[in-house]
Parts: C-alpha cells; structure tokens; sequence
C-alpha cells in the first residue's frame, strides 16, 4: 500500500513497509531535504506512470474533473446541457489522446445553486463511453475531512456512496482532500480498511504541507 501525497511534499510508502497504514504513515516524515514536486513517480511501460511506491500505473497527465458540474467556483455560477455537452465533449476528448486518468471529489459540484455532483458526471461518462469503446479508465477521487465526520467508518461510508455515483466497484487513488480539525489518526485508519476491503488500490492526502505529515 502506498501513501501518496498531493498537493505537498512528495512522499510515498513503498508497498510491505506496514501492514496498516497509520504505521507506513510514520515511515514517510518528510525528510529535511526533499524531491521536488508533488508525486514521486516512475517511469512505466506505454506511457504510463507508477504513483509513488504503489503498484498503480496512470497516464503521465490526469484531467482534474472539479469545475463539472459545480456551479460555485465554475461555470458562471450555472450548469446547463451546452456545459454537460463540453464536459463530455472534454471527457472524450481526453480518451481519444490517451489520458485516462481522472481525478474528481466527493465535493466537487455539491448539491447547491443547481449543481450536478462531479462524480456522477464521470461515472455517467465512463459508463457511455464503455458501451461503444473497450476502455480502462483510472478514477481518484477524496474524502472530505468535515468537522462532523468521526471516524474509520466515516471514511468507508463516504468511500462507498463516491463509488456508487461513480457506477465503479473500486478506484485507483483514493485521498483526504485536506488535513481534519480532529480524528486524523481515525481517517488514516478508515483509508487502510478502504484499501485490505479492496475498494482502493492505492490511498494517499491532498493538500497536506510538510508540517502537518510530521504528526500523521
């Protein structure tokens, strides 16, 4: 299992390192000299990339799926079917010249000012597109670190209802999208339940600095 890191410091752990991963996690303190860049990665066969220590390959860029479907930050504060066609348009697009790594979250385009949930927007994508083409599509996706969420269960409850809208059975990277106020150490567990359940292939955090892995 590999704990990668986006958004920060690059650091991952390579796969045997720990059974459980709040013991990986304390392997992976960023140390005072640092690579640059926010994912270690290495070079694989067909254009791909392995993330970090993880066995997981992806192409060498991912399409970040945030503005589809939100109307918060994106999209002129409103979504439509011209905007559903372009992001599909995108989608496909994407697929026609070899990128098939998306990234997306649980919060991207959440249920307010008429926004469509990003997920689904991508499971509905993958799903069409699978009907005419043989495709492998790779997905990460986070979990949102809210204040009210207690625990490894929180996580796996959160996992599940992401897959659902997604239509998939797992995904390639599953991350905290950012660092909890408190229970951390209970989210770090919920990620390794994720990942022995088979609902994740790899599992890593957004949007942690240097500082804040030292505690993880």
């Amino acid at each position: 299992m590999a704990l990668q890191v986006t958004g920060g410091v690059g650091c991952c752990c390579p796969p045997g390192s720990a059974r459980r991963l709040p013991q990986a996690a304390a392997l992976c303190r960023p140390p005072r000299a640092v690579v640059s860049g926010a994912t270690r990665v290495v070079e694989e066969d067909e254009g791909k990339v392995r993330l970090g220590g993880s066995g997981v390959a992806v192409t060498k860029l991912g399409i970040g799926a945030w503005s589809w479907g939100d109307t918060t930050y994106w999209n002129d504060s409103e979504w439509d079917d011209r905007r559903l066609r372009e992001a599909q348009d995108a989608f496909d697009a994407s697929i026609d010249n070899g990128m098939t790594f998306f990234d997306t979250a649980e919060v991207y385009g959440t249920a307010l000012m008429g926004a469509v949930n990003s997920e689904t927007l991508l499971g509905g994508f993958i799903k069409e597109r699978q009907q005419k083409d043989q495709i492998e599509v790779s997905v990460a996706t986070k979990f949102a670190a809210l204040p009210w969420r207690f625990g490894r269960g929180s996580v796996l409850s959160a996992l599940k209802k992401s897959l659902d809208r997604l239509g998939l059975a797992s995904v390639e990277l599953y991350q905290l999208h950012w660092p909890g106020i408190w229970g951390n150490e209970g989210y770090l567990d919920g990620l390794a339940d994720a990942y022995e359940q088979g609902l994740v292939k790899a599992v890593g955090v957004s949007n942690y600095n240097a500082s804040t892995m030292i505690f993880l």
